[in-house]
């Protein structure tokens, strides 16, 4: 059979370009193969960084029927259908699952750690064939020199397909084997002499904290990622939370540049989507999980729209010279060929917040570090990597339109991606008259499944907010008519989809005994 060389640099600039951004995106990869691609045996490895090692250290409706002027908005593309001359790749064999080492520290030595060793998390049952891919986002710059402050996990189901993405923070106390407790955005710098190396570690540790094998990884510093972007010609953000912060200006680091970002539809280029990205000054390192996620997205769907194709020299200088990773040619084009038939529904965020962790201080060096919260950690990263639950009991999901009454241009469109990402079809986007408060027509017939749990809870509504009229035969499951008191935003850990742990019953103090 004939190769078509296009075919494979565009799967894997596609691949790699989702799975290099922000801090390496891997994922879903989208653009169809040709028709005539071949899964070649040959693996190919993007060139390695050299990384510094770490230092330890009322009715509804509107007021008047909206005259709808449908907005533009993406709608999933159809599956395409394979011809029957085309070679579908085959699952690439996984690699052995590391083995996580026993804990190297004798009972002695124990006796002055801050915590007692824990105990590995058993591996997390997963659906067969799932591909666990880390994707690492690295700081060079001053003194925190190769610790990967983005650390997000993506499980890739290739049956349904599905997606599922977990946030770790970067100040999770963790177990790193033959390290002992540490940040775990540290275990990459310290890996230099772990078996396998840096990645082999951070590997390691993942799964003896979470019970996640990991089989493969990819990683990009930084400024990587502002060429990525880049080269891409900048990436449209949903924004939903207001942001003010103020960063060095790379020209002269002596002056700042102020970032203003108010919620719609923000383009960034480089420099401004990592400046976003990064951000703690107004916000938490929570909700910087949440615009990581956020910009993957985006830079999903624009690879998805085909419109940078034309840069494709550009971005795959960027890649070739930015990103780090053990993924190869064959398992970048099994990823983009499962992101032909990815829908959005499928796609799922999680991250690893409050109640879930909670805040301590180090007592060895005074720094600021998130322990687990015993029996809830399994729990949640379980439900986190699990398919999403209509992909998995094979139901369709429920499907939306948004009326937007805010009077707030873009507002409609940053409310219609959340929708989205929590698993929503959004069937259309509808501008209407101004509503005072924001409403949910709930049109199904059954409670059994509902998501009105969700809906509740992502627009703070109250019980005359939520309007029943069942519809046997109906083209949207809900309609969102957002008033003036919409807010956009949404933090992570507002929405709780484990039921948190129970908070312990303090030991009654007994009374004194008085004095006869």
């Amino acid at each position: 059979m004939k190769r078509n060389p296009h075919s494979f640099l565009l799967a894997t600039v596609v691949l790699a370009l989702i799975l290099a951004l922000l801090t390496a995106a891997a994922r879903w990869l989208v653009l169809p193969l040709a028709t005539e691609a071949v899964v070649p045996t040959a693996t190919l490895v993007a060139p390695k960084t050299t990384v510094p090692p770490v230092s330890q250290n009322a009715t509804p409706s509107p007021a008047s029927s909206p005259s709808p002027a449908p907005l533009p908005t993406p709608t999933p593309s159809p599956t395409p259908t394979p011809t029957p001359t085309m070679a579908r790749p085959k699952p690439p064999v996984l690699p052995t699952l590391i083995p996580v080492p026993e804990p190297p520290l004798s009972p002695t030595e124990a006796l002055s750690l801050p915590l007692p060793i824990p105990t590995p998390i058993p591996l997390l049952s997963l659906p067969e064939g799932t591909m666990n891919i880390l994707l690492l986002g690295m700081d060079t710059e001053g003194t925190n020199g190769g610790r990967t402050d983005v650390m997000i996990v993506v499980s890739v189901n290739p049956r349904i397909p599905s997606v599922s993405m977990l946030s770790i923070p970067r100040d999770y106390y963790a177990w790193i084997p033959e390290h002992g407790f540490a940040k775990i955005n540290t275990a990459y710098g310290r890996g230099g002499d772990y078996p396998g190396g840096r990645a082999a570690l951070v590997k390691a540790t993942i799964e003896y904290n979470f019970g996640i094998p990991i089989h493969y990884y990819a990683l990009v510093d930084f400024n990587g990622f502002i060429k990525i972007v880049d080269a891409l010609g900048g990436v449209d953000v949903p924004v939903e939370c207001e942001l003010h912060d103020t960063f060095p200006n790379p020209e002269n680091p002596e002056e700042g540049i102020d970032i203003d970002l108010y919620p719609g539809i923000q383009h960034l280029d480089g420099l401004h989507a990592l400046w976003y990205v990064r951000s703690r000054w107004s916000t938490s390192d929570y909700d910087r999980s949440r615009r990581q996620q956020q910009v993957l997205r985006a830079l999903y769907r624009q690879a998805l729209s085909g419109g940078w194709l034309g840069r494709i020299p550009e971005v795959w200088e960027a890649l070739r010279q930015t990103v780090e990773t053990d993924l190869g040619l064959k398992e970048m084009l099994y990823l983009a060929w499962i992101g032909t038939r990815l829908d959005w529904a499928n796609i799922k965020s999680r991250f690893l917040t409050p109640p879930y962790v909670t805040p301590w201080t180090d007592p060895t060096n005074g720094a600021f570090v998130l322990l687990p919260v015993p029996d809830a950690i399994e729990p949640l990263v379980a439900e986190a990597l699990q398919p999403p639950a209509t992909a998995r009991l094979g139901q369709s999901p429920f499907r939306a339109e948004v009326w937007d009454g805010t009077g707030r241009p873009g507002t409609g469109e940053v409310a219609a991606e959340r929708l989205r990402w929590e698993g929503f079809v959004v069937t259309g986007i509808t501008r209407v008259d101004p509503v005072t408060r924001t409403q949910v027509i709930d049109f199904t017939t059954t409670s059994k499944g509902s998501p009105l749990w969700l809906l509740k809870q992502l627009y703070h509504l109250q019980s005359g907010d939520i309007i029943r009229q069942p519809q046997a035969e109906r083209a949207v499951d809900f309609r969102v008519i957002l008033g003036a008191n919409y807010d956009s935003c949404v933090r992570p850990g507002a929405i709780q989809y484990v039921p948190p742990p129970p908070t312990p019953t303090p030991t009654p103090t007994p009374s004194p005994t008085p004095s006869p």
